[in-house]
């Protein structure tokens, strides 16, 4: 978890020098709590989605290759933006489609449309993880054409979202992300 600590304090500072301007502002908020496996390791993060939605605009593209740089990570993955993009157009057209992957150590995912929220359960010897967002986050994020994900949009499609967005626990502890009131 001290990784995780660190990542989460620097993310902290660097979203609280955005938020402060907005601090002011009546809008949706963006929690994350996380917390290790010993008690003495929790780290909180409470900012308005409009700060979080500002971050998105302006560091958007390096998070977003960060990221599929930690996905391509010891895998044979390669993220193609038109790739995710035409998948997200699939499942838009098929709003009944569903993928369920079971691994054999015991794994599973599973990936639907429930209405207006795509899920993402799945569950494994380390834990268990529960993601959902709303399809309107999708279509911010796709958008219609080009290559680059517009994350600064994906962010403020969430605003309507007063639910949970990522849930995952285990053994390491537990992460949990939410829109909601301050």
């Amino acid at each position: 978890m001290t990784k995780v600590l660190r990542i989460a304090t620097l993310a902290t500072v660097a979203l609280a020098l955005v938020a402060f301007p907005a601090l002011g502002q009546e809008t949706p908020w963006l929690h994350v709590q996380v917390e290790g496996d010993d008690d003495n390791t929790k780290v909180e993060v409470n900012l308005p989605l409009a700060a979080v939605e500002a971050l998105g605009d302006s560091l958007g593209e390096k998070i977003l290759d960060e990221m599929e740089k930690e996905w391509e990570h010891g895998t044979d993955v390669d993220v193609d933006s038109e790739d995710a993009r035409a998948f997200w157009r699939s499942l838009r057209e098929n709003p009944g489609a569903w993928v369920t992957i079971d691994e054999e150590d015991g794994g599973n995912l599973r990936a639907r449309m429930d209405g207006n929220l795509v899920r993402i359960e799945g569950s494994g010897d380390d834990g268990a993880l529960d993601i959902r967002f709303p399809v309107a986050f999708g279509d911010a994020l796709f958008g219609e054409e080009g290559d680059e994900f517009d994350l600064g949009a994906a962010i403020g499609a969430l605003a309507d979202h007063d639910d949970v967005l990522v849930s995952v626990g285990g053994e390491d502890g537990r992460v949990r992300v939410w829109i909601g009131p301050r």
